[in-house]
């Protein structure tokens, strides 16, 4: 009846800055907090916040079911990763940390000493005495080539790709990582399947076939030119002298490969898998032909997370859907604050909050890279700051839209002072500014040029309370409630990706 993929209705929901899994309101400062310095001087004039800071941990997303690799990758260049089923972002005004997605590729790698030393330890470990790499004269080996010779040669260490289900082997581990390196006994079976093995994807595409695992863990053999024939999701196993020591969690998209998570066991912690983990998948991007490695979140003012850089690549700016090299952002911003760039030439190809530019028009198709050698500004604060424009023109569209039965309300302004204490996962309205999402302008305009017909017919809505499937077949005729949930998706996900869903309401 539909035909699409299945998506619940959009959540946004806040806990206390303590349950963020990156600084657990442990910054110095509480400045640092905020996404830019404009909000931490009114917090501090108007809260009177002496005593700590309004920044919450802040998530918005949904649960997704047979979801394509494709639109995946689409959500994935919209600043969305997932855990388990659900995709989410941060709300990266609100949030108390930036989490910016960060890619690169394989040539954009600087060999640091110490990314050469894991190599050169991980090579004298799994390899023969009797087998010595075969380096130049100058003692330089190509980190893609050193990983395919040593890992060719070695009797003891090996990976395989392969399905990600769950096995008793692969919990062990989970289970010793957790307790050992996050010191978190609060797991189980069951939580580490939902984490780590259950995806949004089909369950055809999460098995896949023999002779696309064959050719996946045939990489080092590929010629240029060879296109992989698996996508979607795989546990990558490796084991030395026979046991499992260490497994990546990963997706293979149209576009790259994307790193989701990645545990080893403790005793092996002198081995710095994680860095080798790293370079073996810019290895296999490399070899199977693939363009990108999305490595995640990066926060330039978290430690755990701010690694990433070495690797090399940009990051994404949601507002303009365009990737940043690290070099600029770095000098468009301080550490832990928010960016959007806006290009000083007049250039077809660099135009950025343009009168011209929409984002829903934008998502459309993949993101840009903007040159390195492109005049960019940070416009921010002109547009999410205290005095940033954002705002004002939400509240209009939100206005003009409860006008036409669509409850959207006026926003009070992010960081007023609360009356208590967030509790954790406390559901809320969706703010009618968030970065990276459709603004309420281009909703409206959708509506009042009706291009949110193009819905019609094609969305199908399942009423859980009723257990009633239908199609939608006049946006005017639905409830103000139906309306909104489905103006949010647009929000979320653009006007064309929300065709053929099917909306669990």
């Amino acid at each position: 009846m539909f035909e699409g993929f299945i998506i619940s209705r959009p959540v946004y929901f806040t806990e206390p800055s303590s349950r963020c899994g990156y600084c657990s309101a442990k910054k110095s400062r509480d400045e640092d907090y905020y996404c830019l310095d404009s909000w931490y001087r009114n917090s501090v004039v108007h809260a009177n916040n002496s005593e700590g800071t309004l920044a919450e941990n802040c998530t918005l997303g949904f649960q997704a079911e047979l979801l394509s690799v494709e639109m995946y990758d689409r959500l994935c260049n919209m600043g969305y990763r997932r855990s388990g089923k659900f995709i989410y972002k941060a709300d990266m005004l609100r949030n108390c940390c930036r989490l910016y997605t960060i890619r690169t590729q394989p040539d954009l790698v600087i060999m640091s000493k110490e990314l050469k030393h894991t190599l050169r330890r991980f090579s004298k470990r799994v390899l023969p005495s009797d087998k010595p790499l075969h380096r130049n004269p100058k003692g330089g080996c190509h980190y893609i080539d050193e990983i395919v010779e040593t890992e060719t040669l070695s009797k003891s260490f090996r990976t395989c790709f392969e399905p990600s289900v769950f096995t008793e082997e692969k919990y062990r581990l989970f289970a010793k990582y957790q307790e050992h390196v996050h010191n978190d006994f609060d797991h189980s079976a069951r939580s580490f399947k939902r984490f780590l093995c259950d995806t949004p994807f089909s369950k055809e595409t999460v098995l896949g076939t023999k002779e696309e695992w064959e050719q996946l863990n045939n990489w080092k053999g590929f010629k240029q030119g060879d296109r992989l024939k698996r996508l979607g999701p795989a546990h990558e196993c490796y084991y030395f002298e026979g046991n499992l020591i260490a497994m990546a969690v990963t997706d293979i998209l149209p576009s790259g490969l994307s790193s989701v998570y990645f545990i080893w066991d403790p005793e092996y912690y002198k081995w710095s898998l994680g860095k080798l983990s790293a370079l073996r998948e810019l290895s296999i991007v490399s070899k199977a032909n693939l363009k990108y490695y999305y490595m995640g979140y990066y926060l330039d003012d978290c430690p755990k997370m701010s690694y990433k850089a070495k690797y090399g690549g940009g990051l994404l700016d949601v507002s303009t859907h365009a990737y940043i090299s690290l070099d600029q952002v770095t000098k468009l911003k301080r550490p832990g604050k928010l960016f959007a760039v806006e290009a000083t030439s007049k250039s077809e190809a660099e135009k950025t909050h343009s009168s011209e530019f929409t984002l829903n028009d934008a998502l459309l198709h993949a993101p840009k890279s903007i040159s390195e050698t492109a005049a960019l500004k940070n416009v921010a604060e002109e547009i999410y700051g205290v005095a940033g424009g954002a705002y004002s023109e939400a509240n209009e569209a939100a206005q003009a839209l409860a006008s036409l039965g669509i409850p959207y309300a006026v926003d009070e302004l992010p960081f007023h002072p609360q009356t208590k204490e967030p509790e954790e996962n406390e559901m809320h309205n969706i703010p009618n500014v968030v970065p990276g999402l459709v603004p309420l302008k281009e909703v409206l305009q959708m509506i009042m040029k009706d291009r949110i017909s193009v819905l019609e017919g094609t969305v199908t809505l399942y009423d859980l309370l009723e257990g009633e499937m239908r199609r939608l077949e006049r946006f005017e005729d639905e409830s103000p409630e139906i309306k909104k949930i489905l103006c949010d998706v647009v929000r979320l996900i653009g006007l064309e990706n929300a065709r053929g869903l099917l909306l669990l309401l």
